[in-house]
């Protein structure tokens, strides 16, 4: 699998960065890759993981998503936990992240 980040906001803060995909670990992949952001108006913000399902052959398949405000987030560990396209729960089906917010880089939040 791979984690697709996006950022949705004002145009100057909309972004998308992904990991590297994990071949053949569906239960308990590692990316450890850190994916870094500058978000200049945190209050209009939306913060979107999404995981695929890694496909070389065709496009990658939809695992799960969850979406929240930036002014949401909270630092250090957390389990994102994943949802269907429609939001159904899919639990215990998760990601562990580590959040790093450090806000007056040169007027920026990142």
């Amino acid at each position: 699998p791979l984690v697709k980040v996006q950022i949705f906001g004002v145009r100057l803060d909309t972004a998308r960065q992904e990991t590297n995909y994990v071949e053949n670990n569906g239960f308990n992949p590692y990316w450890g890759q850190t994916l870094c952001f500058r978000v200049l108006v945190p209050e209009l913000a939306m913060l979107r993981f999404v995981v695929m399902d890694y496909d070389w052959k065709s496009r990658n398949d939809f695992i799960g998503q969850y979406t929240l405000p930036w002014t949401c987030m909270q630092q250090g560990y957390r389990h994102i936990h994943l949802l269907s396209k429609d939001g159904i729960s899919l639990r215990p089906a998760s990601i562990f992240v580590y959040i790093c917010i450090q806000e007056g880089l040169e007027g920026d939040e990142s």
